[in-house]
């Protein structure tokens, strides 16, 4: 496989990391031979690099160079004991398990460098995903360069068929599909997607785990019903499945997703129960909505309740974050473009997301993000319900509804020339303001007990609940991560936590670091664990056998009593 050949692909990659991480990247195939980087990456290093890195790397997986230019691997390197990079992070690019490529993340700062140092382990994910994105570009180039009769004769089948079908590789890579399930799945790009990246991990741990032709029910945007699973196997083993999906009635389906997506918006607010109450009112209405509130608050759950509210339940809803799209990507991302409309363009052009999404819904969030010139493309679309490609003078009559969503002040944003004033109130038409979990505190409780209740399963746990310390302590922290920060707390202490409930100890340190009742909740908690540690060990004995006895009676481990009686 020659990297070259998706060299498009690898620059759209790494400028996108780049953006988002702030740190340089390079991409280099076997031979050593750099393929892609950051401007400033060929800037500082230049366009070759040391061989003998990066056959470690591919001889190896992966390699953390901290020291650059004092390390073993940099003996023989122009840059030994001169390297302007500070630290870089590399991993190898495998295809069918062999190696293809190196891709490294460099940082020429000392900010940089302790950044990664720091958090080793979340970048190393970051270059994991980056590897496998390269993969499965790679994957889908080799299988679209690969002619054949039998690649027809499957195409033909599967349209004869009337139904709908996909076929994957062993690796879950996308191989065939049909037109339904084209339309099916229309919020994806098939081109470029893996099984584990269109549906939950689950359902794809379900497909892998079975040597056998096997069935499940599967319920997902835009599809209710069985999905079929055929494993197909060679001499060498199962090489691959074909996936038949058959769909079921599409009312329960929009009755059951309406009633999931408005049910997860759990509250006993005043206000937020009247949020639920206008979105069952104008769920089905074509009308633009924006939705307000801090990071955290639940927008992309109250879109999707609109969305599976209304009438376009069984249509496409795509949701698009404004912040994570670099801004000279933007416009072809929304609006799609044509052949040949700029260096790099797919062949045949490619549709947009508002294409796609014809005839369902866009939730475009943080909004506050969307580049200057886009907003204008945008406006137009709101007021004509038409687009047109980059490179195109066609218009494209669509009908797609528009939520919109953001944590910043918007009008701040117009007064300062940085968000258009006609597009705010184009967007503007029905506001929903979502209050944060300080303004609602009423709602902790319930929240808390259906995050305990949702996590057991998930974490193997049995929790019944949290004590009155714990509560307090969260009652009196003031969220400013919201509801996604209650969640993210609960699956912590859950992770902790060694009895039956919640307590004081297995929160993040962060709950009750600064809050006011932290001497006296630590001083209940002590007197309240030695009591009932206390009165145990006089029921049970004092001595081995009644430790181990009140150790079991409380959940815990023989050693955590130790350390609790210490």
């Amino acid at each position: 496989m020659n990297l070259n050949s998706i060299k498009n692909n690898l620059n759209d990659i790494i400028s996108t990391m780049a953006t988002l991480t702030n740190m340089e990247y390079a991409i280099f195939d076997t031979d050593a031979e750099l393929v892609s980087s950051t401007g400033v990456y060929l800037k500082r290093k230049g366009q070759s690099v040391h061989t003998a890195s990066i056959e470690e790397v591919l001889s190896l997986g992966n390699v953390v160079v901290n020291k650059p230019g004092l390390m073993k691997s940099c003996i023989g390197c122009r840059f030994a004991n001169n390297c302007p990079s500070t630290i870089e992070v590399l991993s190898c690019v495998k295809l069918d398990g062999q190696p293809i490529g190196v891709v490294s993340m460099t940082s020429f700062t000392h900010e940089g460098h302790a950044l990664i140092e720091e958090n080793l382990h979340k970048y190393m994910e970051i270059l994991g995903y980056m590897s496998n994105l390269i993969s499965m570009y790679a994957h889908n180039e080799v299988a679209r360069s690969t002619p054949g009769i039998l690649s027809k004769a499957i195409e033909h089948l599967i349209r004869e068929s009337g139904m709908n079908y996909m076929v994957i590789d062993r690796n879950g890579y996308l191989l065939h599909w049909d037109e339904g399930t084209q339309e099916l799945l229309s919020y994806c790009d098939l081109y470029t997607q893996s099984l584990g990246m269109i549906f939950p991990q689950e359902f794809s741990g379900w497909i892998f785990g079975s040597s056998y032709p096997s069935s499940r029910s599967l319920v997902f945007e835009g599809f209710s019903g069985e999905v079929f699973s055929t494993p197909l196997s060679t001499e060498n083993g199962i090489e691959g499945y074909v996936l038949r999906f058959d769909k079921r009635d599409g009312e329960a389906l929009k009755r059951s997703q309406s009633a999931s997506y408005l049910d997860r918006i759990i509250t006993q607010d005043p206000e937020l129960m009247e949020v639920k109450r206008v979105i069952e009112k104008i769920a089905s209405s074509p009308s633009s909505v924006l939705i307000t509130g801090e990071s955290g608050t639940g927008k992309e759950i109250a879109a999707k309740a609109i969305h599976f509210t209304s009438n376009r339940s069984n249509k496409p809803f795509i949701p698009v974050n404004c912040a994570n799209i670099p801004e000279n990507l933007f416009e072809s991302e929304l609006f799609g473009y044509e052949e040949g409309a700029f260096t790099g363009a797919r062949k045949r052009g490619k549709p947009g997301i508002l294409e796609l999404a014809n005839n369902g819904t866009v939730f475009l969030d943080e909004i506050g993000e969307l580049p200057h010139h886009s907003q204008a493309k945008l406006l137009r679309f709101l007021q004509d319900g038409v687009i047109q490609r980059l490179g195109s003078i066609t218009n494209i009559p669509l009908n797609v509804r528009i939520i919109a969503a953001t944590n910043q002040d918007l009008e701040l944003l117009m007064s300062e020339g940085k968000f258009r004033e006609d597009l705010f109130y184009r967007l503007n038409v029905v506001p929903i303001h979502l209050p944060p979990l300080r303004e609602r505190k009423s709602d902790i409780p319930i929240l808390i007990d259906h995050f305990i209740k949702a996590m057991n399963s998930k974490l193997s746990k049995r929790l019944l609940g949290i004590d009155d310390l714990a509560l307090e302590a969260m009652m009196d922290y003031s969220w400013p991560g919201n509801v996604r920060e209650l969640e993210n707390s609960i699956e912590y202490a859950m992770n902790m936590e060694e009895t039956s409930r919640i307590n004081l100890t297995s929160l993040p340190a962060r709950i009750f670091s600064n809050c006011e009742l932290e001497s006296d909740l630590r001083s209940k908690l002590s007197k309240s664990e030695s009591s009932i540690i206390i009165s145990a060990l006089d029921k049970n004995g004092w001595d081995m056998d009644g430790k181990i006895k009140t150790a079991e009676e409380l959940g815990i481990s023989l050693r955590t009593l130790y350390r609790r009686l210490k």
